[in-house]
């Protein structure tokens, strides 16, 4: 698998918030030439950089990542073969159902049952459900007593789709709920608290834990648009 690493100009490190507001910033737009009909799989950073994954499908239907990197103003655009080496490392740790502390674990929901379509028979209930696609499917993600997402669909999310620890010492999480608004909370799940309205997923919290970045799917799949949040102080303390 051969990776294609391209630099786009963004200042993804430097805050310009308030004491209370969080200020998003438009860093990178990916569209369908870059994606050749993929998609965005993955935020992720790397001493300071911001690292965009993508996925394509090859006609052989073999899954091909590439990858954009983000790290400063006035970069120019080139191209390398090399993956970000802090890229694993990285993800392994924002993904994970167990917070870096220990403090927070994430756990799933599922629940399944059948279209209800008025009043008749068990039996034509089943049979109705089964005409329509089945039962639905609920999947969801818990930490603690806190929903922190949930869905329903056929797929459910994986981990570290919808969801991103903080650095240890600040020991919170950021996460996007079933409607795509961004939330911060306690690593334990208390004090959640919304900083974004929007569609947006893939949450990655920066290893200095000043900002967020965050992805949204735009037109359908053809274009996606990467931001950064540069996060308010009592985000960061």
């Amino acid at each position: 698998m051969r990776a294609i690493l391209f630099t786009f100009a963004v200042v993804a490190a430097t805050s310009t918030s308030s004491a209370q507001n969080p200020d998003k910033e438009l860093v990178a737009t990916i569209t369908g030439p870059m994606l050749h009909g993929g998609m965005i799989s993955e935020l992720a950073w790397d001493r300071g950089t911001l690292v965009i994954q993508t996925v394509t499908m090859e006609k052989s239907g073999v899954m091909k990542a590439g990858y954009f990197t983000a790290p400063g103003r006035g970069m120019e655009v080139v191209a390398s073969t090399q993956v970000p080496a802090g890229v694993s490392r990285y993800w392994k740790m924002k993904s994970n159902r167990v917070s870096p502390t220990g403090l927070g674990r994430i756990e799933d929901i599922h629940d399944a049952k059948m279209p209800m379509y008025g009043i008749a028979s068990q039996a034509q209930r089943f049979a109705d459900a089964h005409e329509m696609g089945g039962t639905i499917q609920t999947f969801g993600l818990k930490l603690h007593e806190l929903t922190i997402h949930s869905r329903t669909t056929g797929v459910p999310p994986y981990d570290g789709e919808v969801w991103s620890w903080s650095p240890p010492e600040l020991n919170r999480i950021a996460y996007v709920d079933g409607r795509g608004d961004v939330w911060i909370a306690r690593a334990d799940g208390r004090h959640p608290e919304r900083v974004l309205k929007g569609n947006f997923t893939l949450p990655a919290w920066s290893e200095d834990g000043r900002t967020l970045a965050v992805a949204e799917r735009k037109d359908g799949g053809h274009k996606w648009e990467i931001s950064v949040v540069h996060l308010a102080e009592k985000h960061r303390k």
